[in-house]
């Protein structure tokens, strides 16, 4: 592997692994795994270290999650739309809700996580989800939030909405869930990572008050977010297939020694470029190939292990059961159009 790496302690690896098996059947929330993260400090990673965090660069923070996905993809999927959330609230300029909020994130005190796909991928062309009023205080958020992971857990969920009858102008804004008419729904039977708690929020009429305002009204308020590392998503997705290779080292045998050898250098050449891509200064048209490859080398992988392990690995309980099923959500978390036509592609490719 490339020296731009981090390792989890061996002991924190060994019990992340071990509960995403149980969580997986279960679609157990892994609040003890989240605990034990804090050993790494993982809580503090994104937080400015003025709010009581380690403010790491988004590199740094992507390496770590490429780590915990080596594990427990679910955990490393909460792990990034808490801090995506946390990005976008120490990137505002609403100093006073970055005070009352970040400490108590940071500590633990506070779980937060992030709905916005309504604004990127999820929905586009149709009548937006989540539309929000202008009122004498502020704001009148109505519709829902189609997907947040971690909703039912959240005390604050940092969502997004397009402003009615603005010409299209878009508000960040911190969402207290216990607000009057936000309801989050029982999380989706997903076909894998059911522990991550992905749901639907729904807004009915909520009041929502000027001083929780992050961003916008502005046109396209997503751009606005600071310090956005291009590529993260590829991340998970190297991650993952080191826990696949993980797997295939268990299995004794020649067969399974030349797989692991033949995956290690794909995973190996793909990490390099995606390190390269993930520069400030990469040209960002790599970006879509480098998430179909990713995409790609876990399906492959995936159902690799599947085969070597045999009928075993169709039973619920086998660890490549589930990786296979995870390789999946590499294939459609955030994808735009260019990721999905070149994910398309190499799939489909002789």
């Amino acid at each position: 592997m490339s020296s731009f790496t981090y390792q989890l302690p061996h002991d924190l690896l060994a019990e992340l692994r071990s509960s995403a098996h149980a969580h997986d059947l279960s679609g157990e929330w892994p609040a003890t795994e989240l605990i034990a993260l804090e050993r790494v400090n993982a809580l503090r990673w994104a937080v400015p270290r003025e709010f009581g965090g380690e403010e790491l660069d988004p590199l740094e923070i992507h390496l770590r999650y490429e780590a915990v996905a080596s594990a427990s993809l679910a955990t490393a999927l909460i792990l990034t739309q808490r801090d995506s959330a946390i990005g976008i609230i120490a990137g505002s300029d609403n100093e006073e809700l970055k005070r009352e909020l970040l400490p108590k994130i940071a500590s633990g005190e506070m779980f937060t996580t992030v709905g916005i796909a309504q604004l990127t991928t999820s929905r586009q062309g149709a009548t937006p989800a989540l539309r929000a009023f202008e009122t004498a205080i502020g704001y009148e958020i109505d519709g829902v939030i189609p997907w947040s992971s971690g909703a039912a857990h959240a005390r604050v969920i940092v969502g997004g909405a397009v402003i009615e009858g603005s010409g299209g102008k878009q508000i960040l804004f911190a969402l207290p869930t216990d607000l009057a008419g936000v309801t989050a729904l029982p999380p989706m039977r997903l076909a894998a990572l059911r522990a991550t708690a992905t749901g639907e929020v729904r807004c009915h009429h909520v009041s929502l008050d000027r001083r929780y305002l992050l961003a916008g009204p502005v046109a396209s308020v997503l751009a606005t977010r600071k310090h956005v590392l291009p590529l993260g998503q590829a991340f998970l997705g190297l991650g993952h297939v080191r826990g696949i290779l993980d797997l295939v080292a268990t299995h004794d045998s020649d067969r399974g020694r030349a797989l692991h050898h033949r995956l290690a250098l794909q995973l190996e050449d793909l990490r390099i470029d995606v390190l390269a891509a993930a520069r400030p200064d990469a040209p960002a048209d790599a970006g879509p190939r480098l998430r179909g490859a990713c995409g790609d080398l876990a399906i492959r992988a995936a159902h690799s292990a599947v085969a070597l392990f045999k009928g075993s690995a169709l039973l619920e309980t086998h660890p490549a059961q589930r990786l296979a099923r995870e390789a999946m959500f590499l294939l459609v978390w955030s994808c735009p159009d260019p990721v999905i036509d070149c994910t398309v592609e190499l799939l489909s490719s002789t």
